[in-house]
C-alpha cells in the first residue's frame, strides 16, 4: 500500500471513530405533571358543605324547651289532639292509626330566624328508626319546606328533601348511618345562605344546596309509624 492510499484509509477510519462517538440528539421535554388541586378545592357540593365550619357557633339562643313539664302549653300547635305528649320530661309522638292523619306534626309557634342553627336529642326506641323534622316550612304544614330524616323508610335512607319527601333532587346520604334504638343522637341544623347543612353528633351528615330556598319560617316535629322521644330543643339566631 503506498503512502497515499494509507493517509486516505487512516483519515477515513478516524471520520467513523467521530461519528461513532458524536451523541444523540437530546430527548424531547417531558410533558409538564398535571397540576394537582390545592387543599380544600373541589366541585362536589357535599364536600364543600362539610368543610364549612361558619354557623356552628355563636349566635343569640332565641328559644329553648327541654318539655320538662306536663302539658305542651301554647308555644306548640298540635295538628290531632294526642298525637303529642310529653312524658319523663321529654317529647313523646302517639302513633296515628290512620295513614290519611299522620305527619300533620306538632309546629312551634314562633317563627325561625332566616340565618339559624336548631339543636336537638332524638332517641329512636325501636329498629324503624324514622326520626324527622320539618324546617323553613311557608307554613306549619307537612312538605311546605324542607323535611330532614334520620333513618327513613325502615331506617333505610338519611335525606334532605324540599316540599316533597319524595322529590327528584331529594339527597341523600351516600354512607349511611343508621339509626341505634336506644342511642340518644344529638341533631344540629345550619342555614346562614341557601345550604342546609345537617350534623349528627358534630359529624356531617348532609346538605341540601337549594338555587332557591324556600324562605319560610316554620318548624315542627313530625312522625310517620315509629315511637321516638325528642329533647332539649335550642334554636340560635345567626
Amino acid at each position: 500500500m503506498n503512502s497515499a492510499l494509507a493517509r486516505s484509509l487512516m483519515v477515513g477510519l478516524g471520520l467513523l471513530a467521530v461519528a461513532g462517538c458524536t451523541p444523540p440528539e437530546p430527548p424531547p421535554p417531558r410533558p409538564a405533571p398535571a397540576k394537582v388541586a390545592e387543599s380544600g378545592e373541589t366541585d362536589d357540593p357535599q364536600a364543600k358543605a362539610a368543610a364549612r365550619t361558619d354557623g356552628l357557633t355563636g349566635g343569640k339562643l332565641v328559644f329553648s324547651d327541654n318539655f320538662d313539664r306536663t302539658e305542651l302549653g301554647s308555644d306548640w300547635t298540635i295538628k290531632h289532639e294526642g298525637e303529642w305528649q310529653l312524658q319523663d320530661g321529654q317529647l313523646k309522638p302517639v302513633r296515628i292509626a290512620n295513614e290519611d292523619e299522620r305527619n300533620q306534626g306538632l309546629w312551634l309557634n314562633q317563627p325561625l330566624p332566616a340565618k339559624v342553627r336548631l339543636t336537638f336529642e332524638s332517641k329512636s326506641l325501636t329498629k324503624i328508626g324514622d326520626t324527622k323534622c320539618e324546617i323553613f316550612g311557608t307554613e306549619p304544614k307537612h312538605e311546605s319546606g324542607y323535611s330532614v330524616i334520620f333513618g327513613g323508610w325502615n331506617n333505610t335512607i338519611n335525606a334532605i328533601a324540599r316540599k316533597g319527601e319524595h322529590e327528584a333532587k331529594r339527597v341523600t346520604q351516600s354512607e349511611f348511618v343508621r339509626v341505634e334504638p336506644g342511642r340518644t343522637y344529638t341533631w344540629t341544623i345550619v342555614r346562614t345562605d341557601g345550604v342546609l347543612r345537617w350534623y349528627v353528633d358534630g359529624k356531617f351528615m348532609i346538605a341540601y344546596d337549594d338555587a332557591d330556598p324556600v324562605r319560610g319560617s316554620a318548624f315542627g316535629f313530625n312522625n310517620w309509624a315509629n315511637d321516638v322521644r325528642i329533647d332539649n330543643l335550642k334554636i340560635f339566631a345567626l
